[in-house]
Protein backbone atom coordinates (compact mmCIF):
# COMPACT_ATOMS: atom_id res chain seq x y z
CA UNK A 1 0.00 0.00 0.00
CA UNK A 2 1.28 3.52 -0.84
CA UNK A 3 2.72 5.55 2.03
CA UNK A 4 0.10 8.30 1.57
CA UNK A 5 -2.68 5.72 1.45
CA UNK A 6 -1.37 4.17 4.67
CA UNK A 7 -1.26 7.59 6.30
CA UNK A 8 -4.86 8.35 5.34
CA UNK A 9 -6.04 4.98 6.61
CA UNK A 10 -4.18 5.46 9.90
CA UNK A 11 -5.67 8.95 10.30
CA UNK A 12 -9.15 7.61 9.57
CA UNK A 13 -8.91 5.03 12.34
CA UNK A 14 -6.94 7.06 14.89
CA UNK A 15 -9.18 10.14 14.72
CA UNK A 16 -12.37 8.08 14.22
CA UNK A 17 -13.37 10.09 11.18
CA UNK A 18 -16.22 7.71 10.35
CA UNK A 19 -17.75 7.93 13.81
CA UNK A 20 -20.98 9.92 14.01
CA UNK A 21 -23.49 10.43 16.80
CA UNK A 22 -25.73 7.83 15.15
CA UNK A 23 -23.20 5.02 14.72
CA UNK A 24 -20.82 5.50 17.66
CA UNK A 25 -22.05 2.34 19.43
CA UNK A 26 -22.40 0.21 16.28
CA UNK A 27 -19.47 -2.08 15.33
CA UNK A 28 -17.75 -0.85 12.17
CA UNK A 29 -18.51 -4.02 10.23
CA UNK A 30 -22.25 -3.69 10.95
CA UNK A 31 -22.62 -0.04 9.98
CA UNK A 32 -24.35 1.16 6.84
CA UNK A 33 -22.02 2.88 4.36
CA UNK A 34 -21.06 6.35 5.57
CA UNK A 35 -22.07 9.13 3.19
CA UNK A 36 -19.09 11.39 2.56
CA UNK A 37 -19.39 14.59 0.56
CA UNK A 38 -15.92 15.29 -0.86
CA UNK A 39 -15.41 18.98 -1.60
CA UNK A 40 -13.30 19.04 -4.79
CA UNK A 41 -12.08 22.31 -6.26
CA UNK A 42 -9.86 20.75 -8.91
CA UNK A 43 -6.65 21.71 -7.08
CA UNK A 44 -3.98 19.22 -6.05
CA UNK A 45 -5.09 18.87 -2.42
CA UNK A 46 -8.74 18.04 -3.03
CA UNK A 47 -7.99 15.91 -6.11
CA UNK A 48 -5.49 13.87 -4.09
CA UNK A 49 -8.07 13.45 -1.32
CA UNK A 50 -10.66 12.25 -3.83
CA UNK A 51 -8.29 9.70 -5.37
CA UNK A 52 -7.24 8.39 -1.98
CA UNK A 53 -10.82 8.08 -0.71
CA UNK A 54 -12.09 6.37 -3.84
CA UNK A 55 -9.29 3.80 -3.52
CA UNK A 56 -10.33 3.19 0.09
CA UNK A 57 -14.11 3.50 -0.19
CA UNK A 58 -14.77 -0.25 -0.03
CA UNK A 59 -12.37 -0.84 2.85
CA UNK A 60 -13.69 2.18 4.78
CA UNK A 61 -17.31 1.46 3.83
CA UNK A 62 -17.98 4.83 2.22
CA UNK A 63 -20.62 6.18 -0.12
CA UNK A 64 -18.88 9.08 -1.85
CA UNK A 65 -20.42 12.20 -3.38
CA UNK A 66 -18.47 14.99 -5.07
CA UNK A 67 -19.34 18.65 -4.53
CA UNK A 68 -17.94 21.46 -6.65
CA UNK A 69 -18.54 25.01 -5.43
CA UNK A 70 -18.42 27.67 -8.15
CA UNK A 71 -17.77 31.14 -6.72
CA UNK A 72 -18.08 32.76 -10.18
CA UNK A 73 -15.07 34.93 -9.42
CA UNK A 74 -12.63 33.55 -12.02
CA UNK A 75 -12.84 32.76 -15.72
CA UNK A 76 -11.39 29.27 -15.16
CA UNK A 77 -14.25 28.24 -12.87
CA UNK A 78 -16.33 26.65 -15.63
CA UNK A 79 -13.29 24.66 -16.81
CA UNK A 80 -12.62 23.51 -13.27
CA UNK A 81 -16.24 22.42 -12.87
CA UNK A 82 -16.01 20.38 -16.08
CA UNK A 83 -12.75 18.84 -14.88
CA UNK A 84 -14.20 17.86 -11.49
CA UNK A 85 -17.28 16.42 -13.19
CA UNK A 86 -15.00 14.33 -15.42
CA UNK A 87 -13.44 12.85 -12.26
CA UNK A 88 -16.90 12.02 -10.95
CA UNK A 89 -17.77 10.31 -14.23
CA UNK A 90 -14.47 8.40 -14.23
CA UNK A 91 -15.06 6.97 -10.74
CA UNK A 92 -18.84 6.71 -11.10
CA UNK A 93 -19.40 8.99 -8.11
CA UNK A 94 -22.50 11.25 -7.93
CA UNK A 95 -21.60 14.85 -8.84
CA UNK A 96 -23.16 17.96 -7.30
CA UNK A 97 -22.39 21.61 -7.95
CA UNK A 98 -23.51 24.90 -6.45
CA UNK A 99 -23.05 28.38 -7.90
CA UNK A 100 -22.71 31.56 -5.83
CA UNK A 101 -24.97 34.42 -6.91
CA UNK A 102 -23.95 37.00 -4.31
CA UNK A 103 -20.14 37.07 -4.41
CA UNK A 104 -18.47 39.93 -6.29
CA UNK A 105 -14.77 40.66 -6.79
CA UNK A 106 -13.61 43.50 -4.59
CA UNK A 107 -16.48 43.28 -2.10
CA UNK A 108 -15.77 43.73 1.59
CA UNK A 109 -14.73 40.57 3.48
CA UNK A 110 -14.92 38.53 0.27
CA UNK A 111 -12.91 35.54 1.51
CA UNK A 112 -14.93 35.24 4.72
CA UNK A 113 -18.22 35.51 2.79
CA UNK A 114 -17.03 32.84 0.35
CA UNK A 115 -15.99 30.56 3.22
CA UNK A 116 -19.37 30.93 4.95
CA UNK A 117 -21.15 30.19 1.66
CA UNK A 118 -19.08 27.02 1.12
CA UNK A 119 -19.86 25.78 4.62
CA UNK A 120 -23.58 26.51 4.24
CA UNK A 121 -23.88 24.80 0.83
CA UNK A 122 -21.91 21.76 2.01
CA UNK A 123 -24.18 21.35 5.01
CA UNK A 124 -27.31 21.73 2.88
CA UNK A 125 -26.20 18.96 0.55
CA UNK A 126 -25.23 16.65 3.41
CA UNK A 127 -28.63 17.19 5.04
CA UNK A 128 -30.35 16.46 1.72
CA UNK A 129 -28.38 13.21 1.47
CA UNK A 130 -29.41 12.15 4.96
CA UNK A 131 -26.28 13.04 6.95
CA UNK A 132 -22.72 11.77 7.17
CA UNK A 133 -19.46 13.66 6.75
CA UNK A 134 -18.05 16.48 4.62
CA UNK A 135 -14.40 15.87 3.67
CA UNK A 136 -12.05 18.70 2.70
CA UNK A 137 -8.50 18.59 1.38
CA UNK A 138 -6.91 20.83 4.01
CA UNK A 139 -3.34 19.72 4.66
CA UNK A 140 -0.33 20.45 6.87
CA UNK A 141 0.73 23.62 5.03
CA UNK A 142 -2.78 25.01 5.47
CA UNK A 143 -2.37 24.44 9.21
CA UNK A 144 0.67 26.71 9.31
CA UNK A 145 -1.14 29.41 7.35
CA UNK A 146 -4.16 29.22 9.68
CA UNK A 147 -2.11 29.48 12.86
CA UNK A 148 0.05 32.36 11.57
CA UNK A 149 -3.04 34.26 10.42
CA UNK A 150 -4.57 33.87 13.87
CA UNK A 151 -1.39 35.23 15.42
CA UNK A 152 -1.19 38.16 12.99
CA UNK A 153 -4.81 39.11 13.57
CA UNK A 154 -4.50 38.74 17.34
CA UNK A 155 -5.80 35.90 19.48
CA UNK A 156 -5.34 34.43 22.96
CA UNK A 157 -2.42 32.03 23.20
CA UNK A 158 -4.83 29.22 24.16
CA UNK A 159 -6.42 29.57 20.71
CA UNK A 160 -3.22 29.42 18.65
CA UNK A 161 -4.19 26.15 17.00
CA UNK A 162 -4.89 25.05 13.49
CA UNK A 163 -7.93 23.23 12.16
CA UNK A 164 -9.29 20.15 13.90
CA UNK A 165 -9.36 16.70 12.35
CA UNK A 166 -13.11 16.77 12.74
CA UNK A 167 -15.65 19.26 14.00
CA UNK A 168 -19.38 18.95 13.56
CA UNK A 169 -19.90 17.33 10.13
CA UNK A 170 -16.50 18.28 8.67
CA UNK A 171 -13.48 15.98 8.50
CA UNK A 172 -9.96 16.76 7.29
CA UNK A 173 -8.14 13.46 6.69
CA UNK A 174 -4.94 15.00 5.29
CA UNK A 175 -3.93 17.42 8.06
CA UNK A 176 -0.55 15.74 8.59
CA UNK A 177 0.27 15.54 4.86
CA UNK A 178 2.45 18.16 3.16
CA UNK A 179 1.34 19.71 -0.12
CA UNK A 180 4.54 18.47 -1.75
CA UNK A 181 3.59 14.90 -0.70
CA UNK A 182 0.18 15.23 -2.32
CA UNK A 183 1.60 16.59 -5.55
CA UNK A 184 4.24 13.85 -5.69
CA UNK A 185 1.50 11.27 -5.19
CA UNK A 186 -0.51 12.69 -8.10
CA UNK A 187 2.56 12.86 -10.33
CA UNK A 188 3.57 9.28 -9.49
CA UNK A 189 0.06 8.07 -10.37
CA UNK A 190 0.07 10.30 -13.50
CA UNK A 191 -3.03 12.08 -12.27
CA UNK A 192 -3.95 15.61 -13.32
CA UNK A 193 -5.14 18.59 -11.36
CA UNK A 194 -5.78 22.28 -12.03
CA UNK A 195 -3.90 25.20 -10.50
CA UNK A 196 -5.97 28.07 -9.08
CA UNK A 197 -4.25 31.21 -10.40
CA UNK A 198 -5.81 33.33 -7.64
CA UNK A 199 -3.63 31.45 -5.13
CA UNK A 200 -0.67 33.45 -6.45
CA UNK A 201 -2.29 36.84 -5.91
CA UNK A 202 -0.73 38.76 -3.01
CA UNK A 203 -3.90 40.84 -2.75
CA UNK A 204 -5.09 38.30 -0.16
CA UNK A 205 -3.43 38.14 3.25
CA UNK A 206 -3.48 34.32 3.34
CA UNK A 207 -1.60 34.22 0.04
CA UNK A 208 1.03 36.67 1.28
CA UNK A 209 1.55 34.52 4.36
CA UNK A 210 1.99 31.44 2.18
CA UNK A 211 4.12 33.04 -0.56
CA UNK A 212 6.25 35.51 1.41
CA UNK A 213 6.19 34.85 5.15
CA UNK A 214 6.28 31.05 5.41
CA UNK A 215 9.34 30.55 3.14
CA UNK A 216 11.25 33.16 5.18
CA UNK A 217 10.27 31.58 8.51
CA UNK A 218 11.14 28.12 7.18
CA UNK A 219 14.57 29.38 6.17
CA UNK A 220 15.18 31.10 9.52
CA UNK A 221 14.19 27.93 11.41
CA UNK A 222 16.44 25.82 9.16
CA UNK A 223 13.39 24.05 7.73
CA UNK A 224 12.00 23.38 11.19
CA UNK A 225 8.89 25.55 10.82
CA UNK A 226 6.42 22.67 10.72
CA UNK A 227 7.90 21.22 13.91
CA UNK A 228 7.83 24.61 15.68
CA UNK A 229 4.23 25.25 14.65
CA UNK A 230 3.11 21.76 15.70
CA UNK A 231 4.76 22.21 19.11
CA UNK A 232 3.12 25.60 19.61
CA UNK A 233 -0.27 24.27 18.52
CA UNK A 234 -0.05 21.32 20.90
CA UNK A 235 0.95 23.51 23.84
CA UNK A 236 -1.89 25.88 23.01
CA UNK A 237 -4.34 22.98 22.88
CA UNK A 238 -3.22 21.76 26.32
CA UNK A 239 -3.66 25.26 27.73
CA UNK A 240 -7.13 25.50 26.18
CA UNK A 241 -8.10 22.13 27.70
CA UNK A 242 -6.82 23.28 31.11
CA UNK A 243 -8.75 26.58 30.91
CA UNK A 244 -11.95 24.86 29.79
CA UNK A 245 -11.70 22.44 32.72
CA UNK A 246 -10.84 25.20 35.19
CA UNK A 247 -13.73 27.34 33.97
CA UNK A 248 -16.17 24.43 34.19
CA UNK A 249 -15.10 23.74 37.78
CA UNK A 250 -15.56 27.44 38.60
CA UNK A 251 -19.07 27.37 37.13
CA UNK A 252 -19.96 24.29 39.15
CA UNK A 253 -18.77 25.92 42.38
CA UNK A 254 -20.83 29.02 41.57
CA UNK A 255 -24.09 27.15 40.99
CA UNK A 256 -24.64 26.50 44.67
CA UNK A 257 -23.99 30.06 45.82
CA UNK A 258 -26.23 33.09 46.15
CA UNK A 259 -23.93 34.91 43.73
CA UNK A 260 -25.09 32.79 40.79
CA UNK A 261 -26.64 35.19 38.27
CA UNK A 262 -26.73 35.35 34.49
CA UNK A 263 -26.89 39.15 34.38
CA UNK A 264 -24.13 40.31 36.71
CA UNK A 265 -20.67 39.14 37.69
CA UNK A 266 -19.76 39.68 41.36
CA UNK A 267 -16.26 41.13 41.64
CA UNK A 268 -15.66 39.23 44.89
CA UNK A 269 -16.35 35.88 43.19
CA UNK A 270 -14.26 36.81 40.16
CA UNK A 271 -11.21 37.78 42.24
CA UNK A 272 -11.20 34.43 44.00
CA UNK A 273 -9.80 32.95 40.78
CA UNK A 274 -6.22 33.31 39.53
CA UNK A 275 -5.42 35.96 36.90
CA UNK A 276 -5.56 33.54 33.95
CA UNK A 277 -8.94 32.16 34.98
CA UNK A 278 -10.24 35.65 35.73
CA UNK A 279 -9.56 36.65 32.13
CA UNK A 280 -11.31 33.51 30.89
CA UNK A 281 -14.35 34.26 33.10
CA UNK A 282 -14.49 37.86 31.87
CA UNK A 283 -14.18 36.78 28.24
CA UNK A 284 -16.95 34.20 28.51
CA UNK A 285 -19.19 36.52 30.53
CA UNK A 286 -18.99 39.20 27.84
CA UNK A 287 -19.11 37.13 24.66
CA UNK A 288 -21.93 34.86 25.87
CA UNK A 289 -24.20 37.83 26.52
CA UNK A 290 -23.24 40.19 23.70
CA UNK A 291 -22.57 37.62 20.98
CA UNK A 292 -19.60 39.78 19.99
CA UNK A 293 -15.97 38.81 19.58
CA UNK A 294 -13.66 40.30 22.18
CA UNK A 295 -10.04 41.06 21.33
CA UNK A 296 -7.35 40.20 23.84
CA UNK A 297 -6.30 43.86 23.96
CA UNK A 298 -9.81 44.91 24.99
CA UNK A 299 -9.92 42.07 27.53
CA UNK A 300 -6.62 43.31 29.02
CA UNK A 301 -8.00 46.84 29.29
CA UNK A 302 -11.03 45.61 31.22
CA UNK A 303 -8.84 43.43 33.47
CA UNK A 304 -6.50 46.32 34.29
CA UNK A 305 -9.40 48.70 34.94
CA UNK A 306 -11.00 46.13 37.22
CA UNK A 307 -7.88 45.88 39.38
CA UNK A 308 -6.69 49.49 39.33
CA UNK A 309 -9.80 51.57 38.73
CA UNK A 310 -12.40 52.99 41.08
CA UNK A 311 -15.55 51.24 42.27
CA UNK A 312 -17.62 52.99 39.60
CA UNK A 313 -16.61 53.06 35.95
CA UNK A 314 -17.81 51.98 32.51
CA UNK A 315 -16.11 51.04 29.29
CA UNK A 316 -17.57 50.81 25.79
CA UNK A 317 -17.09 47.42 24.13
CA UNK A 318 -18.71 48.37 20.82
CA UNK A 319 -21.33 50.75 19.47
CA UNK A 320 -23.96 48.49 20.99
CA UNK A 321 -22.50 47.37 24.32
CA UNK A 322 -20.67 48.65 27.37
CA UNK A 323 -19.45 47.02 30.57
CA UNK A 324 -19.98 48.82 33.87
CA UNK A 325 -18.66 48.34 37.37
CA UNK A 326 -21.02 49.51 40.06
CA UNK A 327 -19.68 48.86 43.52
CA UNK A 328 -19.23 45.13 43.92
CA UNK A 329 -20.66 44.03 40.56
CA UNK A 330 -19.86 43.99 36.88
CA UNK A 331 -22.77 44.21 34.48
CA UNK A 332 -23.32 44.57 30.74
CA UNK A 333 -25.61 47.17 29.23
CA UNK A 334 -26.76 47.92 25.73
CA UNK A 335 -26.08 51.47 24.61
CA UNK A 336 -29.11 53.58 23.87
CA UNK A 337 -29.64 54.15 20.16
CA UNK A 338 -29.85 57.83 19.28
Amino acid sequence: MDNLLQKLHKNWDHFQLSTTADNVKIPTASRNPLTVVVCVSGGSDSVALLHLLQRQRTLLNLELHILYLNHQLREEASQEQDFVQSLADLYKIPFHHKTAKHLKSGQSALQESAREWRIEESRKLLKHLGGGRIATGHQADDQIETLLLKWLRGTHISNLQGMQWKNESFIRPLLNCRKIELKEYLKTKQLKWMEDTSNMSTAYMRNRVRIELIPLLDELTRHGLHSRINDLSEQSRLLRDFLDSDYENWQQSLKNTADNSQDVLPVKVLKQANDLLQQEILHNFITARTGKALSYRKLQSIFIQLHTGSNHWEMHLSQEWKIRKSGKELCLQQNQVQ
